[in-house]
């Protein structure tokens, strides 16, 4: 943990002082996993101040950090502020409720508070090998644990009880929790991108879009396929089509030093000769980490660039209101050249559910 200290010095700039809440930040940083605690981090230390709840736990949790156990936790942090002159800190203004906002700058009066979020986003950027293996581990646990749900057959079931069923495997199988709420979108709901696991009833001959993930070891997984519960007409083999190209062109081209938006570029260029440009309104992917959403951020306007050691989504999707929607989303790493699979599910010919 001491390297992701002096990883988090390093975004100091002229600061005095970085104040991190968020409990993804602490646990990258620290190791921390409490639900609540404050990091402090200045050029010479970093502290972890948490009451007596979490005393044992941090002992056990952290390395290269100093323990603080406080009674009043903001009281307790302004007087080291004051006791240590330090003059400014750098705040998680992305993370940050309003009410702690306007806490600490009544109990820090005299101390500079500075929006450091934008920077800050980039810390958990380039993922370590340690971490892609955790990231490779979820994949496999939720796509094992969707291969077990469809084997058992999903039409004549609800959306919701496929999703609940998903959740519970992934569970059995050590993730300790879901990434997100999981979408499984049949018929004419799966034209919408974000639809959620509802009581609609699966049927025969309909398309469906199952989104899924889970946590392990603290890291997210991301992953959609799209199938189908029969043989299905050409229109839906000629959009699936679309869709799989698009991803496949899009992970052939992507590189480091690429700017994010020239690949949502890439595969949206494919769409559009499809024909389905309009059909086609999300972005194309976004990074993994500890949070299912992270740096980059890939679509058209996105300032984000590729580097070595990001993990990303590519997910391009076309949505046919009324009738149907096709999306297809791996995870994958960029490495020095090209990027990597960290999902591993087949997607080159539409699955079959009977």
């Amino acid at each position: 943990m001491a390297d992701r200290v002096d990883l988090a010095k390093a975004y100091l700039g002229n600061l005095d002082s970085l104040l991190f809440v968020s409990r993804h930040n602490l646990g990258y940083i620290c190791g921390f996993t409490g639900s609540e605690g404050v990091l402090l981090v200045d050029k010479d230390k970093a502290t972890l101040f948490v009451d007596s709840r979490y005393a044992i736990q941090a002992g056990q949790e952290t390395r290269g950090v100093d323990i603080v156990i406080v009674k009043k936790l903001w009281d307790n942090i302004s007087g080291y502020i004051y006791g240590h002159g330090i003059k400014s800190i750098g705040i998680e203004s992305n993370a940050m409720d309003v009410d702690t906002f306007m806490l600490i700058k009544e109990k820090f009066k005299d101390v500079e508070i500075v929006p450091w979020g934008k920077r800050l986003k980039n810390m958990r950027a380039i993922k370590d090998n340690s971490e892609i293996e955790l990231l490779q581990k979820a994949a496999i646990i939720s796509e094992n644990a969707l291969n077990t749900v469809l084997d058992k057959g999903i039409q004549g079931r609800k959306e919701k009880d496929v999703a609940l069923d998903m959740e519970l495997e992934m569970r059995k199988m050590g993730a300790s929790a879901v990434s997100f709420e999981l979408i499984v979108a049949s018929g004419s709901r799966s034209a919408m991108p974000h639809g959620v696991a509802s009581d609609k009833m699966i049927g025969e001959g309909e398309v469906v879009v199952i989104d899924f993930g889970c946590i392990y070891g603290g890291y997210c997984s991301d992953q959609t396929v799209t199938v189908a519960t029969a043989w299905l007409g050409d229109q839906v083999r000629e959009v699936y089509e679309c869709v799989r190209r698009a991803q496949a062109r899009a992970m052939e081209e992507a590189r480091p030093g690429m700017k994010a938006s020239e690949l949502d570029r890439v595969a949206r260029d494919v769409i559009e000769t499809c024909g389905y440009g309009d059909y086609f309104g999300h972005g194309l992917g976004h990074g993994v980490g500890m949070e299912i959403h992270e740096v980059p951020g890939i679509y058209p306007s996105s300032e984000d660039v590729l580097r070595q050691g990001m993990v990303f989504t590519i997910e391009p999707g076309i949505y046919l209101p009324g009738k149907f929607g096709v999306r297809l989303e791996d995870t994958v790493y960029m490495g020095d050249n090209a990027c990597h699979m960290i999902t591993n599910i087949d997607k080159s010919k539409i699955k079959i559910v009977s």
